[in-house]
């Protein structure tokens, strides 16, 4: 029986753990399907591993979608310093992707459309910037409560069910379009009484009438 090379044994040993924990750069991305989970590549120097699991936040009972891009930097973590079955971390900053913000107050998430989702705990404010086009919808089944002492809309507001409000309402100025302040297609009642320039729809008096059985006309003047 031979005796194994020293320095070969020695020179296998070391190549195992330099293996043992690498840096590159996400050389490719398979963003896998049913029964196939994602995978990546990682290019380290001239070497591009096999296809590899990446690590993402969550994978049980809460599950996160957040895949790495082409370019990223990326750890490579090889148990034994065997590469075949290494897994990938990723979420190194380089150079070429820089950290969306170096504020330490601020948690930040950037998108690649350059859409930017920002908490400043410093100032306890919460900032989301889509890009231009871009749309938001919440899906609440059951309902939504906005809990805040004042909302402001910069913009029009549609809404196709009915609205209901319990704390009064005042406006002024026009839409759009429009030749009045308020304008209803349709009717509408009020349970007490409504005041046009100071006159009572429900008191208001005719003068310069004789009192008798006849009503009056219906009013007259333009709308």
């Amino acid at each position: 029986m031979s005796t194994p090379d020293p320095i070969l044994a020695l020179s296998e040993l070391q190549r195992l753990v330099h293996n043992l924990i690498r840096v590159g750069s996400i050389h490719e991305v398979d963003h896998g399907g049913p029964g196939q989970p994602a995978r990546v590549r990682v290019q380290i120097g001239e070497l591009v591993t096999n296809w590899r699991p990446y690590h993402e936040c969550r994978a049980g009972g809460t599950k996160t979608w957040n895949p790495p891009t082409v370019g990223e930097q990326a750890t490579v973590l090889s148990p034994s310093g065997d590469l075949g079955a290494a897994v990938v971390l990723v979420g190194l900053n380089s150079t070429g992707n820089p950290a969306p913000s170096n504020d330490p107050n601020k948690t930040v998430s950037q998108y690649p459309d350059g859409t930017v989702v920002e908490y400043d705990h410093a100032s306890h404010a919460l900032l989301v910037t889509l890009v231009a086009g871009g749309a938001a919808t919440l899906a609440a089944p059951g309902s939504v409560t906005v809990d805040s002492p004042e909302v402001t809309m910069t913009g029009n507001c549609t809404v196709d069910g009915t609205l209901t409000y319990k704390g009064g309402m005042r406006g002024s100025g026009k839409a759009a379009g429009a030749t009045s302040s308020a304008e209803i297609d349709g009717t509408m009642r009020a349970s007490e009484d409504v005041v046009a320039g100071g006159v009572s729809l429900r008191n208001h008096t005719h003068p310069g009438v004789l009192q008798g059985g006849s009503n009056t006309q219906p009013p007259g003047g333009a709308a």
